[in-house]
């Protein structure tokens, strides 16, 4: 019924590639022949999903079990909201086009804050409840993962379950636990659920600051999941209809970062660091291309340049590179001359434009923020750059950091003037707010309103002499700011916001902040308290996620911030954040467990 729908209505939408499936690669089962079905859905467009290596990883793990059929959902861009609405059309799945309603289980990546009103959109084209409390024992069991599930609460009355963490194991612990519960009561479901280690269950906890477990059978605290060896190769590749964001073959080398850049979220959540091995990268790459026909390759983890093996895989795939015509990026290019001699090498002939973050325009704040690069760093990788043939480069910064002075701002001034007088061409500067963020040394710190930002621009627009300057949505920020560090009361906003249209708020175009503030003043939140700064002994919303790294931790990186003192490379020294004994400890009572 649904692809008859669909052919009599995709000549009424842009784009219609979106939303018919059928890519080769793609995976069909047959439905009698599986005990679980699920749907994955990436809460935006086809193009901005379809580039997410999460969603490629959970569905080819998925559907790796003989037992279990997952199948891609996406958001439907507005004019296919309108057109489903007006034909009682529901969200539906690519591969099979069966109704999300009609799943076992539905699976949401929560990769931003600012996903969260299209979620509730999702749920209602779907036909299933929005809130997880008036689902009955038919209803599709809901399911977040993704980073934003490090503080759930915002957005947990809409799930039934939470996976905290690394997906590859616990995905498969998951669809277990649903195919031997199937036909049972929703609450026996879910009590099984929770048995997992990793899986938070909103509906068994209060909703108090943190929550706490409602009987002595759930968890205080729920650990994240860590897969200690990067073991999985994502070798099957879906071939889309359409041009993707990014548009090439992804691959991921190692996951987490040492440099604890006090600001960064993924760097303490990603916590502790996993190569995958070169010969393991290679082979997968190999196999990608192979079956796919792609011509690009991003080598992706939040520090490529860091990777122990990083020189020696770039020549291998400079060999491939000059007899295939494949051309290699690496997204995050380090701010010193070993970044510029990596983006040369597989920048090949192309010299057109890197991008480095220097995050903050002084020394001083630099050292506050943990981004050890220096000046003469800075100056020096410019040189090379230019030297070496580069004639654009793309500068991002911060403002809003804490203890930022004027002087500070300034000096991002100085340093675009710096890149000019280089010699690019072109010098491009990125200018976002910055936004504190759960587990990180900056949780407890104040967010700047907009008064500061406007102050912060007015100095920043001197730079206008030497580069092109692009600031980010301010406003956005400011709600960001709000989920990223909200309680379970904050939900209401949440909820407040969808009913009054607020859809694809992370699209500049298309984010209203006006209605986010109806939202927040018919939730009676204001927006001044979500934004203040929280006290170091304070207790936090996401206290009950235990993501590794000690709270104790995080606070004496807060002193040292305040006091200006940098941390080292933890790959250089041991800096005790609790994550690595955790994760060993957590390794050895799994072994314990199996061999008992």
């Amino acid at each position: 019924m649904i692809l008859r729908m669909l052919y009599r209505l995709l000549d009424r939408v842009e784009k219609p590639a979106r939303y018919i499936g059928g890519e080769y690669n793609q995976t069909i089962k047959d439905p009698s022949r599986v005990s679980l079905r699920m749907g994955l859905l990436f809460p935006d467009i086809y193009e901005v999903g379809m580039s997410n290596l999460g969603l490629a990883i959970v569905y080819d793990v998925l559907n790796g079990m003989e037992d279990v059929w997952a199948e891609r959902v996406f958001m439907p861009w507005i004019d296919m909201m309108g057109v489903m609405k007006e034909s009682d059309l529901p969200l539906f799945t690519l591969e099979s086009k069966t109704a999300v309603k009609d799943l076992d289980a539905l699976g949401i990546s929560l990769q931003h804050e600012l996903l969260y009103s299209n979620v509730l959109h999702a749920l209602q084209l779907a036909k299933i409840p929005l809130l997880a409390e008036h689902r009955s024992d038919t209803d599709p069991i809901v399911i977040a993962g993704g980073p934003c599930t490090v503080n759930p609460e915002p957005i947990a009355p809409i799930f039934d379950a939470i996976v905290v963490g690394d997906g590859e194991s616990v995905a498969r612990e998951v669809a277990q636990v649903l195919i031997e519960t199937k036909g049972m009561k929703r609450y026996d479901r879910l009590k099984a659920l929770s048995k997992i280690e990793g899986v938070y269950v909103p509906t068994f906890y209060d909703g108090s600051t943190p929550p706490k477990p409602l009987s002595q059978d759930i968890p205080e605290r729920v650990k994240r999941r860590i897969e200690p060896v990067l073991v999985e190769k994502l070798t099957k590749r879906i071939v889309p209809h359409m041009q993707l964001v990014h548009d090439r073959i992804s691959a991921e080398i190692m996951r987490g970062c040492t440099r604890g850049c006090r600001f960064c979220q993924a760097g303490f959540i990603y916590r502790p660091v996993r190569e995958k091995p070169s010969t393991e990268v290679l082979d997968e790459i190999l196999k990608a291309l192979a079956c796919t026909g792609y011509e690009e390759v991003g080598l992706l983890s939040l520090s490529s340049a860091d990777h122990t093996a990083i020189s020696s895989m770039i020549e291998e795939l400079k060999k491939l590179s000059d007899a295939k015509t494949i051309s290699i990026s690496i997204p995050s290019t380090r701010l010193d001359a070993f970044g510029v001699m990596l983006a040369d090498n597989v920048g090949g002939a192309r010299r057109t434009g890197l991008t480095f973050a220097p995050e903050a325009g002084s020394q001083r704040l630099r050292n506050v923020i943990n981004k050890n690069v220096s000046e003469e760093d800075f100056v020096r990788a410019l040189q090379l750059a230019k030297k070496s043939g580069w004639r654009r480069v793309k500068l991002y910064f911060m403002v809003g950091l804490p203890t930022e002075t004027d002087e500070d701002l300034k000096g991002i001034v100085s340093m675009a003037k710096i890149a000019k007088q280089i010699g690019f061409d072109h010098v491009n500067l990125s200018v976002a707010m910055f936004v504190p963020k759960p587990h990180t040394p900056f949780q407890f710190v104040e967010q700047k309103n907009l008064d500061y930002f406007d102050h912060a621009r007015k100095i920043l627009l001197e730079a206008k002499r030497f580069a092109k300057i692009d600031f980010h949505d301010p406003k956005m920020s400011l709600i960001e700011g709000v989920l990223s560090r909200g309680d379970r009361t904050t939900f209401s906003a949440v909820l407040n916001a969808y009913e009054l249209g607020a859809c694809f708020d992370s699209w500049q175009n298309l984010f209203d902040y006006q209605k986010w503030l109806r939202a927040l003043e018919r939730a009676e939140i204001d927006l001044e308290q979500q934004l203040r700064a929280r006290s170091l002994d304070e207790p936090l919303a996401w206290d009950h996620i235990d993501v590794g790294v000690d709270r104790a931790y995080l606070v004496k990186e807060f002193e040292k911030a305040l006091r200006g003192e940098t941390t080292s490379d933890c790959r250089l020294i041991c800096q005790a954040c609790g994550v690595c004994n955790s994760t060993v400890r957590n390794v050895l009572e799994k072994d314990v467990v199996q061999t008992s």
